[in-house]
């Protein structure tokens, strides 16, 4: 049986241990409860039962727990070899045993764990049972969703490591991830080298949804809109690239949801 009130209490004592003003733990923080309610969201119009629906809202609670320590001990949202904040999650659920206090049937274990290590992947790992697929595949989608209104609206010092509003506006884009961005495709995170290469990379999570349900709530927002026009793009080459983004975005969110 999954207690969801009980499991979000057992989180609101677990940020005791984490300084809650402090702007990337906020940022965090807020960004749970809002992987929650896309869940959630999504979870209903798949039209999932009570039980189901309720294990895709504990996982949402869980996903990212590895983020604060992570925070903590780096100051940083960067995954790399030393420190991916999925397996650092993981471990601290099922390692350390945190995971009882959250829900004291292990049935869902295996499926809460896969779900939180191939949230930030690339792609989703071979050999998952069908509800383990299911779980990775909302999970991946509700934290996507939840990640625009993130960029919509949280402090740029909150969302991309050592850059600001005025580092954005001056940099450029890099013409690899352009190309990638205009043939719809998923961009590498090694791939990445300017600012202005992050900022697109996650306008482009667009490519890997796999329920149009997420979409759909990012055009009802009018979130590609928003994050495009957050910067006055002070370089000719760059401000030309966001439009040309902005419209291949918003063309193919008109497709993939009809």
């Amino acid at each position: 049986m999954i207690d969801f009130k009980h499991a979000m209490n057992t989180f609101k004592k677990y940020l005791e241990n984490f300084d809650s003003q402090y702007g990337k733990i906020d940022l965090k923080i807020r960004h749970t409860y809002g992987v929650v309610k896309a869940s959630k969201y999504i979870a209903n119009k798949l039209n999932l039962n009570n039980e189901d629906i309720e294990l895709a809202k504990l996982i949402a609670l869980l996903h990212d727990i590895g983020r604060f320590e992570q925070i903590r001990q780096s100051d940083s949202f960067i995954d790399n070899k030393n420190m991916d904040h999925a397996i650092l999650g993981n471990d601290i659920l099922f390692k350390d045993n945190l995971i009882r206090n959250f829900i004291e049937d292990t049935k869902y274990d295996n499926i809460i764990s896969k779900a939180i290590l191939n949230h930030n992947r690339l792609y989703i790992e071979d050999g998952l049972t069908e509800r383990e697929l299911l779980h990775a595949k909302i999970i991946r989608d509700a934290d996507k969703t939840d990640n625009f209104r993130v960029k919509a609206e949280e402090d740029f010092e909150n969302i991309i490591d050592n850059s600001n509003k005025y580092i954005l506006e001056n940099d450029i884009i890099s013409e690899n991830i352009f190309n990638d961005f205009m043939n719809s495709k998923i961009i590498v995170r090694e791939d990445r080298k300017t600012h202005m290469d992050f900022w697109v990379s996650y306008i482009a999570f667009i490519f890997d949804y796999n329920y149009k349900f997420g979409l759909e709530y990012i055009k009802e927002m009018n979130y590609i809109n928003i994050i495009v026009d957050r910067l006055d793009y002070k370089n000719t080459d760059t401000r030309q690239k966001m439009e040309a983004i902005r419209k291949h975005a918003l063309e193919f969110i008109d497709k993939r949801i009809l």
